[in-house]
């Protein structure tokens, strides 16, 4: 499979965000639009990828060499990029000898979108929002007898299912020659202005071309100013919240949601998503989204160590806020495609400093309040707790490191991979805030510390056991 991107054309009508750059440049939510084509491409195994350039094509250009992974980019020039983009098209008629999905390069989209299209039981398909009704210049997709029969502005009369295209064709290679016949034909009628959708009618005559429907899924195509507000405000915050919903039970999507518990899934996620939409239209990334959350969280570590019953109080909603922004900054890494390695390690690192600094300031808040009657007990379970809670973070990367290495984790029983990857899915459940937000408020903190002390040891005698059994290979 390979992809044919048309981004020759410039774009008049957004000159006043784009400063005179090509459209698939545009910047939504933190990431040009050209690298979010180029995130699902390479999600969906699809490497191979053609740039129909003409307009300022050196950004193009520039943008794709600066493309932090790897894709085969092959540009080819449309120097009448004025016209109609069916010269794009036709342009890209050499690299076209394979099964091609052909995509308008100005279209915000869920990966689930174009996922639906490339696994079509159809050789040849459409996508279609069959939700949105014609209202301006929407291009519709008609439909009549389970096939398509039009690709147009204009809607005829007679139909069986009409919605508007997302501007994306999935062409099977056997199709191609009668795809490329209908664009040439209407080149030699001296059509260049014409669209290419617009070219299409001989094609749909000859070829059976199916439809996949996404109506629900988050896209929106960008003409005007007022889309590229709407991409901003209502698509890119739904794209990752939805995701959970298309993949079903098999998708990465399940594993994250498995890291939320009951209060994550009820209480924070409530409140996150719109804080995480704020940080989008701010242009904060995830990493300082975690950064902050550790702030905030060693904030309120600090007014435990107070060890006054106000001190609690303002510990624990401090800690709460910390653990809310800290959903937030796994939700704006997949909104804006920036989740990374780097990110991920920084959340975890940052969770574990935020919960030692909290063990410990609960511990020495108990201790100043009762030097005499506590003696030292509540240093030495504040010690224990984060003694646990450093080992475990060294057994749960140990195990990550052994996981990356593909022939040493496979040698191991099937049963015991389960076991690790159900710790790894659990270790970062974030439940425990709302039990020291219900101790401070019942002022009766140093209980907690003998709760956290049982049970970050219990789990770090655990992982220090499942490794040693687990790595025979590993203590020879």
């Amino acid at each position: 499979m390979k992809a044919v991107i048309l981004a020759a054309g410039r774009g008049r009508r957004l000159d006043v965000v784009t400063r005179h750059r090509p459209k698939c440049l545009i910047d939504v939510g933190g990431k040009p639009l050209l690298y979010r084509y180029f995130d699902a491409l390479a999600r969906l195994g699809v490497t191979r990828i053609c740039m129909v350039v003409g307009y300022k094509q050196e950004h193009v250009r520039e943008a794709a060499a600066s493309y932090p992974a790897t894709a085969d980019v092959t540009f080819l020039v449309n120097p009448d990029f004025e016209r109609g983009s069916i010269v794009s098209l036709w342009t890209a008629r050499e690299f076209m000898d394979d099964d091609v999905v052909i995509m308008d390069a100005d279209v915000l989209f869920h990966p689930a979108v174009l996922e639906r299209l490339l696994n079509s039981s159809h050789a040849n398909a459409l996508l279609m929002d069959e939700t949105v009704t014609q209202h301006t210049e929407e291009c519709m997709v008609v439909t009549r007898k389970g096939r398509v029969a039009a690709l147009s502005k204009q809607v005829p009369d007679e139909y069986d299912l009409v919605g508007e295209g997302v501007g994306f064709l999935r062409v099977a290679q056997t199709a191609v020659p009668q795809l490329l016949r209908a664009v040439e034909t209407r080149l030699r009628q001296g059509l260049l202005d014409m669209e290419y959708e617009d070219a299409l009618a001989d094609f749909f005559r000859e070829v059976p071309v199916g439809v996949e429907k996404i109506g629900g899924l988050p896209w929106i195509e960008i003409d005007f100013l007022e889309d590229l507000e709407r991409a901003e405000q209502e698509i890119l915050p739904w794209l990752a919240l939805e995701q959970a919903a298309v993949e079903g039970v098999e998708g990465p999507q399940k594993a994250e949601q498995t890291l939320d518990g009951v209060v994550d899934r009820y209480v924070n996620r409530k409140i996150s998503r719109p804080l995480s939409r704020l940080f989008i239209r701010l242009g904060c990334s995830p990493n300082v989204i975690t950064l902050l959350s550790m702030i905030i969280g060693l904030g309120g570590a600090a007014c435990f160590a107070i060890g006054s019953y106000a001190g609690g109080i303002a510990g624990a909603l401090l800690f709460q806020l910390a653990v809310i922004l800290d959903c937030c900054d796994g939700e704006v890494a997949r909104l804006t495609f920036a989740e990374s390695p780097l990110g991920q390690a920084l959340d975890l690192v940052s969770d574990n400093i935020v919960h030692v600094a909290v063990f410990a300031g609960i511990a020495w808040g108990a201790y100043q309040a009762n030097p005499v009657s506590s003696g030292y007990l509540p240093l030495l379970l504040g010690g224990i707790a984060v003694l646990s809670t450093g080992v475990s973070l060294w057994c749960v990367n140990r195990v990550k490191f052994l996981k990356g290495n593909t022939v040493r984790w496979r040698r191991m029983r099937q049963a015991v991979r389960t076991h690790f990857d159900f710790i790894l899915r659990h270790v970062a459940n974030r439940d425990f805030s709302i039990v020291v937000l219900t101790c401070a408020c019942l002022g009766v903190l140093p209980w907690f510390l003998w709760l956290v002390a049982a049970g970050t040891s219990g789990f770090a005698i655990m992982m220090v056991w499942s490794l040693y059994r687990a790595f025979p290979i590993h203590r020879s």
